[in-house]
Order: C-alpha cells, then sequence, then structure tokens
C-alpha cells in the first residue's frame, strides 16, 4: 500500500499499520531491491493460478488459487499450492475475502492446512467417486470444519450427492455450461429449498448477463471468463463525455503541455475537477493549507502522478457501473506485474509504460468499444499501440504473459519467461505481489 501511496502521490507516505492483504510489509519502489530475492524452497517455481470470485453486488468477493507446474498444465499441484500460498500469508488475505482452496482428501493428511486458514478460507473437494471413500471424505470435510475453515464440494453429480451435500458442504459449484436452464432453475431451487445456508457457485461462465441470470436464480457467486469480457447489455457504443475529458488530458500530458492548459480541460467536467481536488487534499499530503482551486491540485500531484490517476480514473468516469471496479482491480494487478517483471531488465521509464500497458488493455471491455476507436483518440507511443491492437512489439510478449498468468496457462508462461529471459520464480513474486497491490491500489483511492 505504502508503495502505491508515494506513486500516487509524490511523497513517502506516514507510518501507517501494515494493511497488505498477503500480510507482508510493503516498501516503496524506491525501496525495493534491483533484484527480486529467491528465498529457500522445496518445490520449484510455479504459475499461481487466480480465478476471480464475483458476488452479487459485482464485486470481487475472493479468488480460487491453484498452483501450476510446468509439465503438468492441467492438474493443480497440491503440494506447491500449499507452499505458495503458506508463503504469501493467504490466511490475512482470506480475512477479507474469499479464499477457495483445491485439496484432495489424502492431501488433507500430507500437508499442515493451518497456516493458510482465515476467516473466509474455504477448502474445495472433488466428491467420492468411490462409494468406500465416502466415509473417509466426510471425515476430511468434518475436520476441515473443525480447523475453523468451510467446504467446498465440486458438483459433479447433484443427485447422487444429495446427502453429502446437505451434511457436509457449505458452498456448492455448479458448472453453468452442463444445464439447460430450466433444468438449472430447478436445481438451484431445489437446493436453497433443502439447504438454505448452502452457497452455490456457478463457474465456467462466459458472459457478463450469465452471471445476471446465476445471480438471479439465488446462485451467490460467479467465475469465468466473463470478468474481462464487454458487457453487451451495458454498453451504449460511446465514450463518455467524462472520459473523453480524461482521455484529452491524458494527451496533453504526454506532449508535455502547460499545467494550466490541462488545468482547463479539467473543468470542463465538474466530476473530474473535484475529485482532483479531494486527492490533492487527502490526509496522506499531510499538506498545510488546503488545496482549493484544479490549477493547485495538479501542481501537488505533479505529472507522473497525474497520469497514472487519470488512467485509472478512466475505470470510474460515466456512469460508475460495478463492473468497472472490478475491471480496474484487474486491470491494476495485470499493470503492476507487468512493471515488476520488466523492473530488472527495463528502464523505470519502460516500466512505467508496461503499467500503462497493463492498465489500458482492458479499455475495449471496460468501455465497449473496440480498442482501434480508443487508441486513435490517444497519444500513444508506436510500441504501445502495437500491443494494444495487435499484442504486436517489444510489449506484445510481455502483456501475453500477463493474460497467461492470470488465466494459469503455465506452459505458455513458461514459453514466454524463456523467450523474455525472466526466472519463473520472478514471475510468481511479481503475480502474487501484483495481486496485494491491485487489492490496496483499489481501496485506497475510492
Amino acid at each position: 500500500m505504502f508503495g502505491f501511496i508515494k506513486r500516487l502521490t509524490g511523497r513517502q507516505a506516514p507510518a501507517l499499520v501494515n494493511d497488505d492483504p498477503f500480510g507482508r510489509d510493503l516498501v516503496p519502489p524506491a525501496s525495493v531491491p534491483q533484484s527480486v530475492p529467491t528465498p529457500q524452497r522445496e518445490v520449484p517455481p510455479a504459475v499461481l493460478q487466480r480465478d476471480e470470485i464475483i458476488d452479487a453486488r459485482t464485486r470481487i468477493a475472493g479468488y480460487r488459487f491453484a498452483a501450476r507446474l510446468p509439465g503438468s498444465p492441467n492438474e493443480s499441484n497440491a503440494r506447491v499450492t500449499h507452499e505458495v500460498l503458506c508463503s504469501n500469508n493467504v490466511a490475512a488475505f482470506a480475512e477479507r475475502r474469499l479464499a477457495l482452496i483445491p485439496i484432495g482428501i489424502q492431501d488433507w493428511h500430507r500437508f499442515d492446512y493451518r497456516p493458510l486458514i482465515g476467516v473466509h478460507t474455504v477448502f474445495l473437494l472433488d466428491p467420492p467417486a468411490d462409494p468406500e471413500q465416502v466415509g473417509p471424505w466426510q471425515e476430511v470435510a468434518a475436520s476441515i470444519r473443525l480447523a475453523g475453515a468451510r467446504v467446498a464440494m465440486n458438483s459433479v453429480d447433484i443427485s447422487n450427492n444429495r446427502e453429502l451435500i446437505r451434511e457436509s458442504a457449505d458452498l456448492l459449484l455448479i458448472d453453468f455450461p452442463a444445464y439447460a436452464l430450466p433444468n438449472l432453475e430447478r436445481a438451484v431451487k431445489a437446493l436453497k429449498r433443502e439447504q438454505p445456508k448452502l452457497e452455490l457457485i456457478a463457474e465456467n461462465v462466459s458472459r457478463w448477463p450469465e452471471h445476471r441470470l446465476c445471480i438471479s436464480l439465488g446462485v451467490a457467486y460467479s467465475m469465468g471468463a466473463f470478468t474481462t469480457c464487454s458487457d453487451e447489455e451495458d454498453q451504449s457504443g460511446e465514450i463518455s463525455q467524462s472520459r473523453l475529458v480524461l482521455i484529452e488530458m491524458l494527451n496533453l500530458l504526454r506532449q508535455d503541455a502547460d499545467l494550466g492548459d490541462i488545468a482547463n480541460i479539467a473543468k470542463r467536467d465538474p466530476g473530474v475537477a473535484l475529485k482532483l481536488v479531494a486527492i490533492a487534499n487527502s490526509p496522506i499530503l499531510a499538506l498545510s493549507q488546503a488545496v482549493t482551486s484544479i490549477e493547485q491540485a495538479i501542481m501537488v500531484l505533479g505529472r507522473e502522478q497525474l497520469y497514472r490517476w487519470l488512467s485509472m480514473a478512466m475505470f470510474r468516469a460515466g456512469a460508475g457501473s460495478p463492473r468497472d471496479e472490478v475491471l480496474l482491480e484487474i486491470a491494476l494487478a495485470r499493470g503492476r506485474f507487468l512493471e515488476l517483471a520488466g523492473r530488472n531488465r527495463h528502464t523505470k521509464a519502460e516500466c512505467d509504460e508496461f503499467f500503462l500497458v497493463g492498465l489500458l488493455s482492458l479499455l475495449d471491455s471496460l468501455l465497449g468499444v473496440p480498442m482501434a476507436r480508443i487508441v486513435e483518440r490517444l497519444q500513444l507511443s508506436d510500441a504501445i499501440k502495437a500491443v494494444l491492437l495487435h499484442s504486436d512489439g517489444p510489449l506484445g510478449r510481455y502483456l501475453m504473459l500477463a493474460i497467461a498468468v492470470e488465466k494459469g496457462r503455465v506452459e505458455n508462461v513458461a514459453r514466454l519467461a524463456d523467450l523474455l529471459g525472466i526466472p519463473l520464480m520472478d514471475i510468481e513474486l511479481a503475480s502474487t505481489e501484483a495481486l496485494a497491490w491491485a487489492d490496496d491500489a483499489v481501496r485506497l483511492t475510492q
């Protein structure tokens, strides 16, 4: 969090209680060592797949975490997942958000999962395939609950596992595409009637309308590719006036225009103007006198931090759909990951470009407008244009790497990491740090 405060304001943050969701002591980027430390560990570097869990209020309620190794791209590795989550103090994260962790019943006996347990830790179990395993399965489920966590169950066959669900499951995953709509509605109603406290998670949801449908049926959460997609039912196909103002301000900043000219553009939109003044008057800055004008606010923030704030504000301008916050957090994590992945191999200016690429790469999904229309309005370098339009050029591989990490595509991650000369351990550390940083950044700037 402190790193973000300094990057946003250009000043050192005051001493505050550490609020990092992964429980680490964060430091400003200027204090970060130039090389990423490699901790002693018994298992090889992994790709930590994180699937966003979206709740009924269209917020990221948590993540499903699963570590994967090159050579086993389709299998979650329980041993590596356990170590990665332990080393990143997922229990602290689970004090505020869901941490859904897949395990097998034998894994529960092999590893000590107590360090992973927070208020919202949930262990995900497959139902027993063999009737003789029902007893041991129920014993593990009971042990999980006794340890202070909850039990989620994959619904391979709801009808044949009704009793197991009723007795042992707190959450149930439902494969959304596997059901015709009438059958899904009947199944959800029956489950809610028989077990009112059971929370349902629809997975493999591909579109925002499908997410809203699931919520309307009584499903508590959704997971799937829809989180980074456009919402075809909530897009005008036009860029709002507030966002046009922000784009014009961004363009002037890139052209090193006079700050007074930038202030005049901000005055066209009262919402942008008020937010700028509020940011400048934040207690974090501890100014001796209150900022009362747009011109003063821009002077206090400075060009670099103003540029970052304007880029983030693109996600919060206009109608302010709750979906925008989801995209903002994903974009911030993506941008921060790219920045961290490049910091030992590129200059600070180049890493700033990496951060911007990550942030802007989801604007087409946010606005429901083709990326070409967005790019033509922004004064961007040829390298940034190439990656945003075609995933091409020097930055293209970095963006593809970030997306592969997000989706847990471990073979793609390994291939791209090798091409870019980035050790997998660096990628693992950058990924977990970026996730924590983005969570803090969203809460800090709300």
